[in-house]
C-alpha cells in the first residue's frame, strides 16, 4: 500500500507519501516550493511533484486542517474561482474530500501525536500535544492541549484542554483566546508584526522582567497597541524602544513555562508508571521551555520530533494510516537512527545538475573525493560555508544538510552573519552542532545526552563560555544539536575533521536561508543564494564552489 497524508493547514501546509513496499518516506513542505515561509496555501505544488509516483490502485489518503475542516476552506476557494476544476485539470481532484469520499479526516492533535509516534524512541511514554488551536470539539471550543498514553503503537487520550475564542472584545479587529498559545501569538504580532515569530519572542524573553498573566483574554485585550511594531525589516525594528517588548516577551515565556510545569506535575501524579515524555505541537518548538522540562527531572527521558509544528501534520496523518492498517509496522526508533531528512528525493544534489547549474563563467568549481576534508580546512581558516548535502530537513531547523557553517570561536561572527548573510535582528542567538560524544564536555548535560533536532537550549559550561560566546545567548544557553555518526555520517565526519584540525569538535550552524525566507531546497536555490549573500563558499555534494572575483578569468 501507499499512504498519502495531506496537511492542508493554515500555516506550513505539507504532503507526505509513504511507500509500504520500500518503506520510503517523503515529506514535502509547501513553503519550499512557493519560497514563501510558513506558506499555508493548498499543497498544490508538492502534490504535483509526487503525482507521478502515486499508485492510485493501492492508495489510502488522509487529511487534516487546523480549526476548520478542509471541505469548508476548499468550498470557499471554489466560490472565488473554479478551484475544483483547476485541480481536476491537473489530476489532483482525487485529493478533495468533497469529491473523493474515501479520504479519511484525522484530528489535528491526533496527527501531531502520530508524527511524534512515528519517530518515538520509547516503547511507552506520555505524549503531550500543545499548540495555538487544533480542530473544533464543540461550539467555539478547539483542541489546545491533549495528553496521550502511548504503549507501543497504541495511543489513548486521557486529558484534553480546550481553547475558546472571543470575537466581541473591545478591540473589534481581534479574536482573543483564553489559553497561553493565543497570548504568545498575540505578543508575537505585537513585537514583530507577525504571528509566525514565536521563536523570536522566546529569544527576546531573557532581556525582560516577567509580569504574571492571570487572565489570557484580558492580557491580550489590554496590550498597548500604540507601541507595537508595524514595520517589516530589521532596521525599522532595531530603531524602536524595546523596553515594552522585552517585558511582554518575558511574561508570555514565563506563562508558558508555568503552564507546562503545572500540567506535568499533574501528569506525573496521575501516571507514575510512565517515565518517558514526548513533546509535540507548535509549543514544543520552544527549546528554552523544553530544556527546563529536562532539568526538572520529572521524567527519565524527553523526546521532541524534528517537526513538532504544523509542518509535521502530513507526516502524522500518513503514519496514522499506515499503523492503523498494519500496527506491526511500528517499532521504536533509537537515537542512533533518528533522522529529519525526509525532503523530496529530487532535493538531493545530483552531479549532473550541479555541473549544469554552475556551468557559467561566474563560478570556480572543484570536485573532491572526500568533501569533508577540504571543507573542514576552510572552516578552520574562518571561512563561511553554505553546506548543501543530501535530502533536505523536513522541519524548521538546519540539522546538517542545509546549513550555514562557520567555526564557533570566531570573534564577531554573529554580527558578521547578521550584517552580510542572515540579515536577522542582532539579539537573536545562533545554534551549534557538536559531536554527540563531546556534548557533555562543552555543555551542562549528562554524558550520552541526545539532542538531534536542536530541541533544547542548554547551558554552556563555565570553562567554555568565552570560547563559545558566539553560539551562546544572553542567558548563557546554546540551542545546540548533538550529531551521531548513524544520524548523518557526512556531517559527523565534517565536524570530526574540523575538531582534529582545531581541537574544537563543534560548529556554528544556522539554516541555509536569509531571514523571512524558507530553507533552501534545490540546487538552483543554492545558486541564487550564493549570488545574493556574502558566504565564502558553497559546498554542495562533492563540489566546492565560489563566485569568481570580477576581473579574473
Amino acid at each position: 500500500m501507499q499512504y498519502l497524508g495531506l496537511g492542508k493547514t493554515k500555516f506550513n501546509s505539507s504532503v507526505c507519501i509513504l511507500d509500504g513496499r520500500f518503506d520510503d518516506v517523503e515529506l514535502l513542505l509547501t513553503e519550499r516550493h512557493t519560497r514563501k515561509k510558513n506558506s499555508g496555501v493548498w499543497p498544490f505544488l508538492p502534490l504535483l511533484e509526487i503525482l507521478p509516483n502515486v499508485d492510485h490502485e493501492n492508495l489510502l489518503i488522509g487529511e487534516n486542517r487546523d480549526v476548520n475542516h478542509p471541505q469548508i476552506i476548499e468550498d470557499k476557494e471554489n466560490q472565488y474561482f473554479p478551484f475544483f476544476e483547476y485541480l481536476k485539470k491537473n489530476k489532483l481532484d482525487f485529493c478533495l474530500s468533497r469529491i473523493n469520499t474515501n479520504i479519511k479526516f484525522i484530528s489535528h492533535h491526533f496527527a501531531h501525536a502520530y508524527a511524534a509516534l512515528a519517530l518515538c524512541p520509547f516503547e511507552k511514554s506520555i505524549i503531550l500535544v500543545m499548540d495555538g488551536a487544533g480542530n473544533i470539539v464543540s461550539n467555539n471550543s478547539y483542541e489546545e492541549c491533549t495528553v496521550f498514553l502511548q504503549d507501543g503503537v497504541n495511543l489513548v487520550s486521557v486529558f484534553q484542554r480546550l481553547i475558546n475564542f472571543d470575537t466581541s472584545s473591545k478591540n473589534l479587529n481581534w479574536i482573543v483566546g483564553n489559553q497561553i498559545g493565543s497570548s504568545y501569538e498575540k505578543v508575537s504580532e505585537f513585537i514583530f508584526n507577525s504571528p509566525h515569530s514565536s521563536g523570536k519572542v522566546m529569544g527576546l524573553a531573557p532581556f525582560g522582567q516577567a509580569v504574571s498573566i492571570v487572565n489570557h483574554k484580558k492580557f491580550q485585550e489590554d496590550l498597548p497597541w500604540k507601541f507595537s511594531y508595524k514595520g517589516h525589516n530589521k532596521s525599522e525594528w532595531e530603531g524602536l524602544d524595546h523596553s515594552v517588548f522585552f517585558d511582554l516577551a518575558a511574561s508570555v515565556q514565563a506563562a508558558l513555562e508555568n503552564d507546562y510545569c503545572t500540567l506535568l506535575e499533574k501528569i506525573t501524579q496521575n501516571y507514575p508508571d510512565y517515565h518517558n515524555l514526548v513533546l509535540v505541537g507548535g509549543c514544543a518548538l520552544n527549546c528554552t521551555n523544553n530544556a527546563k522540562i529536562i532539568n526538572s527531572k520529572k521524567f527519565d527521558n524527553v523526546f521532541v520530533p524534528p517537526f513538532p509544528g504544523d509542518e509535521g501534520i502530513a507526516f502524522g496523518v500518513a503514519h496514522y494510516l499506515k499503523f492503523s492498517l498494519n500496527p506491526g509496522a511500528w517499532k521504536p526508533v533509537p537515537f542512533e537512527k533518528q533522522s529529519a531528512y525526509f525532503g523530496s528525493h529530487k532535493s538531493s544534489p545530483q552531479e549532473h545538475v550541479i555541473e549544469e547549474v554552475f556551468n557559467s563563467n561566474d563560478f570556480e568549481i572543484t570536485k573532491y573525493e572526500d568533501i569533508t576534508l577540504p571543507a573542514a580546512s576552510l572552516l578552520a581558516e574562518n571561512k563561511i560555508l553554505a553546506w548543501f548535502q543530501g535530502r533536505s530537513e523536513s522541519g524548521p531547523r538546519a540539522l546538517g544538510n542545509r546549513s550555514i557553517l562557520v567555526r564557533p570561536d570566531t570573534p564577531g561572527i554573529k554580527i558578521n552573519l547578521n550584517k552580510k548573510i542572515k540579515f536577522r535582528e542582532n539579539f537573536r542567538p545562533y545554534g551549534c552542532s557538536v559531536l554527540h560524544e563531546k556534548a557533555s564536555e562543552y555543555f551542562e548535560v549528562k554524558t550520552g545526552f541526545d539532542n538531534p533536532y536542536m530541541s533544547y537550549a542548554v547551558k554552556v559550561r563555565r570553562e567554555y563560555q568565552d570560547l563559545l560566546q558566539e553560539v551562546s545567548h544572553v542567558d548563557g544557553t546554546s540551542r545546540m544539536q548533538t550529531v551521531r555518526e548513524g544520524q548523518n555520517s557526512k556531517f559527523y565526519k565534517l565536524i570530526n575533521n574540523f575538531g582534529n584540525l582545531t581541537g574544537l569538535y563543534c560548529l556554528l550552524n544556522t539554516s541555509l536561508n536569509i531571514m523571512n525566507e524558507p530553507i533552501i531546497e534545490t540546487v538552483q536555490d543554492s545558486k541564487v543564494f550564493l549570488l545574493s549573500v556574502g558566504v565564502d563558499y558553497l559546498v554542495i555534494g562533492n563540489y566546492i564552489i565560489r563566485k569568481k572575483i570580477l576581473g579574473t578569468s
